[in-house]
């Protein structure tokens, strides 16, 4: 079976409720200088997995390096995120997922990729241990 690698905007995280959520009561993995803020969600959706990006203001001042930053960790999301979606459908599990960039260095694509998968990796022990 191919891996599916979509990420269509059902599965982005917009909800301001789900959002106060997550900053409020979320865990977080810290894989330098990705910070990932997760929570399990409360209420049911037909999606096990919403995710969102972020790059604060406050250390990168030009909206250019922002948005870059920001589809570099949407990509590295996108291109690796099978397993752990493959695990929260089979725990019957749903999940949303912060990722926030902290750091006023621009890291290259792969070094963002590189990060990505770790955190990626490690919620997916998390979750597939968790229910065994």
């Amino acid at each position: 079976m191919q891996p599916s690698n979509k990420f269509p905007k059902i599965e982005k995280l917009k909800s301001t409720k789900d959002l106060d959520e997550l900053f409020g009561s979320g865990k977080s993995i810290h894989e330098n200088p990705i910070k990932a803020i997760y929570k399990k969600k409360t209420e049911k959706s037909n999606v096990a997995l919403s995710v969102g990006v972020s790059a604060p203001k406050k250390l990168i001042k030009l909206a250019v390096s922002r948005n870059l930053i920001k589809r570099r960790m949407r990509e590295a999301y996108r291109l690796n995120n099978y397993q752990l979606k493959q695990t929260l459908i089979n725990t019957e599990t749903q999940l949303n997922i912060m990722f926030v960039y902290n750091s006023k260095q621009i890291l290259s694509f792969n070094e963002i990729e590189n990060k990505i998968k770790v955190i990626l990796n490690r919620l997916n022990e998390l979750f597939s241990n968790a229910n065994k």
